[in-house]
This record gives C-alpha cells, sequence and structure tokens, in this order.
C-alpha cells in the first residue's frame, strides 16, 4: 500500500508517552496537508492489535516503550511480516547506529529524531508513505559514518557533542534539558549514549575524553 496523493493520509501513532501522542495529533490537526490520524496506541502489542481492525497507510512509531515486551524495533517486525505493504516511520530520542540499523532491518522505512522540526517531520511521514526511505539529518551522519573513518569529533553527534559540553561542566540534567530546549528524558538518552560512545562511566571520565580529544572548548 503506497500513498499517492490522491487521498488524505491516514497515519497511526504509537508512543508510550501521552504528552507526545497530544502533541502530534495536535501537529496533523493543525497542517494543511491532507493528513488523518485514524488511532493511536501506547505500546506494541496494541499497535498489533489495532493494525488489523483498522490498516492505516503508514505508522508514526516510537523505539523505546518503556517496562513494555516489546520495543518498536520488533513491533515494526511483527507489523511489516502480517501486512508487508505497512509504511513505518521511526522516532526516537536516540539516533545510536545500532538503533537506526535494528530499525531498517526490521522493516521500517525510515528514521528520525524526536527533535526534527514540524516541517520536516510532515516531509518524513509523507515520503515514507509514498514508498521512499528516508533519514533525517543526524540518524544520516551516523549511516554516513559507516562508510568513513571516525575520528573523535565525529563520534558523537552535534547535539550530543552538546551536552556533554555541559554535562562536564556539572550541570543537572534539568538545567541541561532548560538550556538546549528539550526535554530531560531526551537528555537521558543522549548522556546514555555519549558515555556508552566514549567508553565513559562517570561524568569526570566523559570530560576527560572531551580534553584528550581536543572537544572541550567547542
Amino acid at each position: 500500500m503506497v500513498w499517492l496523493n490522491l487521498s488524505p493520509l491516514r497515519i497511526a501513532l504509537v508512543d508510550d508517552q501521552e504528552l507526545f501522542i497530544e502533541s502530534l495529533e495536535a501537529l496533523f490537526r493543525a497542517t494543511e496537508e491532507p493528513i488523518e490520524v485514524i488511532w493511536t496506541a501506547r505500546c506494541g502489542e496494541e499497535a498489533l492489535e489495532k493494525t488489523r481492525e483498522a490498516m492505516p497507510d503508514a505508522i508514526l512509531m516510537d523505539y523505546f516503550f518503556k517496562g513494555k515486551t516489546l520495543d518498536g524495533g520488533e513491533t515494526t517486525r511483527l507489523l511489516t511480516s502480517e501486512h508487508a505493504e505497512l509504511r513505518v516511520l521511526m522516532l526516537s530520542v536516540s539516533c545510536d547506529l545500532s538503533v537506526i540499523r535494528d530499525s531498517l532491518q526490521k522493516g521500517a522505512c525510515g528514521y528520525a529524531s524526536k527533535e526534527i522540526s514540524k516541517q520536516e517531520l510532515l516531509h518524513a511521514i509523507t515520503t515514507v508513505a509514498r514508498g521512499e526511505i528516508f533519514l533525517d539529518q543526524t540518524a544520516l551522519q551516523e549511516v554516513v559514518g559507516l562508510l568513513v573513518k571516525k575520528t573523535p569529533k565525529s563520534l558523537l553527534t552535534r547535539r550530543e557533542l552538546e551536552v556533554s559540553q555541559l554535562y562536564v561542566v556539572g550541570k543537572q540534567i534539568k538545567e541541561i534539558a532548560a538550556e538546549l530546549y528539550i526535554s530531560e528524558d531526551t537528555v537521558e538518552s543522549h548522556i546514555k549514549n555519549i558515555r556508552a560512545k566514549t567508553d565513559a562511566s562517570s561524568r569526570y571520565e566523559v570530560a576527560e575524553y572531551l580534553k584528550k580529544n581536543g572537544l572541550a572548548d567547542e
């Protein structure tokens, strides 16, 4: 099922954060694009059931569901195994390469950060619904990184570098979120990715990594 722009695009939203779901619904209601949200779900199991009841043209899927059996990747695999024509755009706070790879390998047609702009999100969902592949700029950087030698600077995304520089000077999660205009959950996810990528177990070790690689004062 590839959307041909002959009728409203029927989409579904799958995310365990109610406020995020509500903000997306408000966004799609306000746009002039012919997009209709036909249902929402808070977990993978609910998405599987609702897809059988009402097939959307595309699903906007969160990758992480807190405390749930299925994550977005496994939910996508099950959905696309049962409905080969279904198009899924994965949306997540993480742009870690392993998460992007898992999403695409399990059937997602696109991947984007939750920090994506409203206009880019509209472009992303319609691109995926047309049967094309979409990667936002941050995800694309990670994928391209597979083709070139990683330097310490390219190891961290732009946003991760911004978060790490505030993190190492003692800023708390709440303060970092306020300064960068992102959620505290997003900050926590970035810090987890930063520590994994730099092989650091503490704020001090992240600071040492930045200093060693000339990134501390950027």
